[in-house]
């Protein structure tokens, strides 16, 4: 009798024991997406903080040419470029700026959401291994076409707006950016994770001030910490062709690596995976009551006889029927 007792006792222990490890595996956080796309040559933000190399695919002029006309660039010329920029573990961003479904007519978002579909399809099917997503897709306008936004959002492993820090701007006024990237993120699809492009440089163009002024150290890691607590992840990025070293500006490298240190959970590349077949697409797209759209005025191309001959050599692909 005394050894079943203590039989009993000990099922009931790990049979307790067993029940409080799932109820911390249910409450445990999710992994911190922290990654690496800057090109600076003194520092090294894989090997002193942790971060991933993340991948960009910047579009080509002759695909914005496509783009802009409502075509898409050749599928093979494109998926070759995605296979190339794929040298890192990190998620693949289509920078693809000129076809953003917000200030447009419900005619014209329909479109462009047909491109950017087209678009995540194909980057899938060339690098099937890597988190796939768009570079400021998640905007502060997403809710204009939110039936078309949340629709885009099963063929994308995640977002990932731009978070950086403008001349002037205040960090007050930088943390209600964050809070509305969230807001609309919750709105696309809570279940993506929100990863945002932040630089530790101020916000400038190259050719205007190519060695921008450095965040100071402690507004740097207070953004850190926004990021911590608010979204899932970041991309450290700086722009190819200038700010090629920090020299002594430092301070923001050691807040990086104290906050990663921080962390309860590490830098994670997961390969996402998505249950097929998707979703039908979508036959047109909605504004969403409520929401103001302003609409652009037609845009009339006026081209001289160069630029028509230029533009003839451009290759594109039309957009699939539905």
């Amino acid at each position: 009798m005394k050894t079943r007792r203590h039989s009993l006792a000990s099922a009931l222990s790990i049979l307790a024991a067993a029940t409080a490890f799932a109820a911390n595996a249910q409450q445990a956080p999710a992994s911190f997406h922290a990654y690496d796309n800057t090109h600076y040559q003194d520092v090294d933000l894989v090997g002193d903080a942790g971060l991933v190399k993340a991948n960009i695919l910047y579009q080509r002029p002759e695909w914005i040419a496509c783009t802009s006309g409502d075509t898409l660039p050749p599928k093979a010329e494109f998926q070759a470029a995605v296979q190339a920029a794929a040298v890192h573990r990190g998620p693949i961003v289509l920078d693809f700026e000129n076809i953003w479904i917000k200030n447009v007519d419900a005619a014209q978002a329909h479109r462009r959401y047909r491109l950017w579909r087209q678009l995540f399809l194909w980057a899938r099917e060339a690098a099937p291994g890597h988190m796939i997503g768009a570079y400021d897709l998640l905007g502060p306008n997403t809710d204009q076409y939110l039936d078309c936004a949340r629709d885009l959002s099963q063929y994308q492993d995640g977002f990932f707006p731009h978070l950086y820090t403008a001349p002037g701007l205040s960090q007050e006024t930088w943390e209600r950016r964050l809070d509305n990237r969230v807001v609309s993120a919750r709105n696309v699809n809570p279940g993506k994770p929100l990863i945002p492009y932040i630089r530790p440089q101020e916000e400038a163009t190259c050719g205007l001030n190519p060695e921008p002024a450095y965040l100071p150290a402690d507004r740097w890691r207070r953004q850190l910490d926004q990021l911590g607590a608010k979204a899932s992840g970041f991309i450290v990025w700086s722009p190819v062709m200038c700010s090629h070293k920090v020299g002594d500006n430092r301070g923001w490298i050691i807040e990086t690596v104290d906050f990663m240190r921080s962390l309860p959970f590490a830098s994670s590349t997961v390969a996402q995976t998505r249950s097929w077949p998707l979703a039908p697409p979508l036959a047109a797209c909605a504004p969403t009551p409520g929401v103001s759209v302003a609409v652009q005025a037609p845009k009339f191309r006026a081209l001289s006889a160069p630029m028509t001959m230029q533009a003839a050599a451009v290759q594109c692909e039309a957009l699939p029927a539905l």
